[in-house]
């Protein structure tokens, strides 16, 4: 604790400190100045506790001294000591808060006790200021936690808008931040596992701390916009909301990514929505920036800023669209052989298709692992593996292999599919029972499920009575044949609402249910869910 004795009598500073039984107050500091100039500024630098001042002092006098103490630095106790027992001296004391008015010459008793009062009232008030910072400190620490649950709220339409927009105008600078308009930014973690890797167990999680970090730095030192961490499933992105500045936000999330790319030597994609009117337009400009993310072109290199009207402004080349059901018979051969140089031939021509096209986007790229995956689960399906642990957990992302720049890693990306095509015939092979008839029919069924079969066409097909299949079926595969066409028909819908520009009437034609109020029936018995919250539940993707 400190003392500041003001007086430009240099016997009244020295009599004030014999007089003073510092120790006994805990005061370990006395400091001197000859007037209220000198004073301000000792008591900008130091913050004294206490501060004696005289009233009448040339350049800067008491009254002067003890109006800037109380503006300035109002946590210091003022004791005045004066020559002068004058009503306006003793006035100005009260209105500016001093504790004592000391008339000289000094009483040691008088002083003394005037010293206690005021270490006594200091310290309370100290006590209590230790009290709200430590509060505001862990406000300041919750507050960013709770910004992100609020956040994630308000785009599943359930927060309150008028709490979220009250916490984020409680900034550092104290001023008010308009959320008229807004506009949201996404990046995606994902594509970064190696990165997220050097984190150690709790990887993923620090790896978005930090990035968001980084981002509410950048944008809050702007006084443009926050970062959130915000969860999709199992999959975390950034998400980056701007209430200023609009116009600037591409310029922004470049600047960002540099910053990036200086912390972690690695660069990310980021979607980018439109300006929307808050509250009511944040989730449009949420899902347009998902959008861009899963629209975005991965073979053009060097683009890390993907906003809504890019493709307006350089539409993409119309391309044929491009299935992998229309390889699978190859693949299919080539997996349940189990020759490893059979299945990379055979997945050649596959990959020859993908190299001749000028445009991938994660959306395909999620589409192709579904149509392989909802493939060789019908192949295992035939002949059941011996684990009966399901390989093929649901997922709603596709793993987009990143280079050390930052770019999509498309060699990576096509040798972790004729793995995974490497890792079902290992399993074909481990619970592969001798060829039967029944195989050969749940195979028919799977690959045309979504056409009109039934159980006589079926019996037309292989020229067997449909009470000799109905009851080898059921032996065999432990499952009667209308359940296991129904079953082949709800994995197909389940890939295909992947994609989010397939209406559902399309999805339950395509998918072999000729009448969509049906197939939402059969889905919901089957998944306990609704198509459309299937799709949002997994793939974040409106119902259409």
């Amino acid at each position: 604790m400190k003392a500041l004795i003001v007086d430009d009598e240099r016997h009244v500073r020295e009599a004030i400190k014999l007089l003073v039984g510092w120790q006994d107050y805990g005061i370990d500091a006395v400091l001197e100045a000859e007037n209220g100039q000198a004073a301000i500024e000792l008591a900008e630098r130091e913050r004294p506790a206490l501060v004696f001042t005289d009233m009448m002092m040339p350049v800067l006098g008491g009254d002067k001294l003890m109006a800037w103490l109380a503006e300035r630095a109002p946590e210091s106790k003022v004791i005045v000591i004066s020559g002068h027992d004058n009503f306006e001296y003793v006035r100005t004391a009260v209105k500016y808060g001093g504790l004592d008015y000391i008339l000289k010459p000094i009483d040691p008793d008088q002083l003394n006790q005037a010293v206690a009062r005021a270490v006594e009232s200091w310290r309370a008030e100290e006590s209590a200021r230790t009290r709200t910072r430590g509060a505001d400190m862990e406000l300041n620490q919750l507050k960013p936690l709770y910004a992100e649950q609020l956040f994630g709220a308000l785009l599943k339409g359930t927060g309150s808008a008028q709490e979220f927009a009250e916490l984020l105008r409680r900034g550092d600078d104290g001023g008010a931040r308009p959320l008229e308009t807004v506009r949201v930014a996404v990046l995606e973690l994902d594509s970064a596992p190696a990165l997220a890797a050097k984190f150690g167990a709790d990887g993923r999680d620090l790896l978005a701390f930090a990035v968001a970090n980084i981002g509410s730095e950048l944008l809050g030192g702007r006084g443009c916009g926050q970062a959130f961490r915000h969860s999709v499933g199992a999959h975390q992105e950034i998400a980056l909301l701007f209430w200023d500045r609009l116009d600037e936000v591409p310029a922004l999330l470049v600047e960002y990514n540099d910053a990036l790319q200086q912390a972690f030597k690695a660069r990310f994609a980021f979607g980018v929505g439109q300006p929307e009117p808050f509250p009511h337009g944040l989730t449009a400009s949420y899902r347009q920036a998902r959008t861009m993310l899963l629209q975005r072109n991965l073979l053009q290199r060097g683009k890390h800023v993907h906003c809504l009207g890019d493709f307006a402004a350089a539409p993409a080349p119309a391309e044929p669209p491009l299935f992998f059901g229309a390889f699978e018979e190859k693949v299919r051969f080539a997996v349940q052989s189990g020759s490893q140089d059979g299945i990379r031939k055979a997945l050649r021509p596959w990959f020859d298709a993908l190299d001749a096209r000028t445009r991938i986007t994660p959306e395909n790229l999620l589409l192709w692992r579904q149509e392989f995956r909802l493939a060789a689960a019908i192949w295992e399906g035939s002949a059941p593996a011996a684990d009966a642990a399901n390989p093929y957990a649901e997922a709603d992302r596709e793993a987009i292999p990143a280079d050390a720049g930052g770019g999509f890693d498309y060699a990576a990306w096509k040798e972790s599919f004729a793995q995974e095509a490497l890792a079902a015939a290992k399993r074909l092979k481990a619970g592969a029972e001798k060829g039967s008839t029944i195989r050969d029919i749940a195979a028919h069924i799977e690959r045309f499920a979504h056409e009109d079969l039934t159980l006589q066409s079926i019996s037309d097909k292989f020229h067997l009575s449909r009470e000799y299949i109905s009851r080898k079926f059921k032996q065999e595969l432990n499952q009667n044949v209308s359940d296991y066409i129904t079953s082949c028909r709800i994995n197909r819908a389940k890939a295909l609402l992947a994609s989010p520009h397939l209406k559902i009437t399309q999805i339950a034609e395509m998918a072999g249910f000729q009448d969509e109020k049906y197939f939402s029936k059969v889905f919901k018995k089957w998944t306990d869910q609704t198509p459309s919250e299937y799709r949002k539940r997994l793939y974040d993707v409106d119902a259409k």
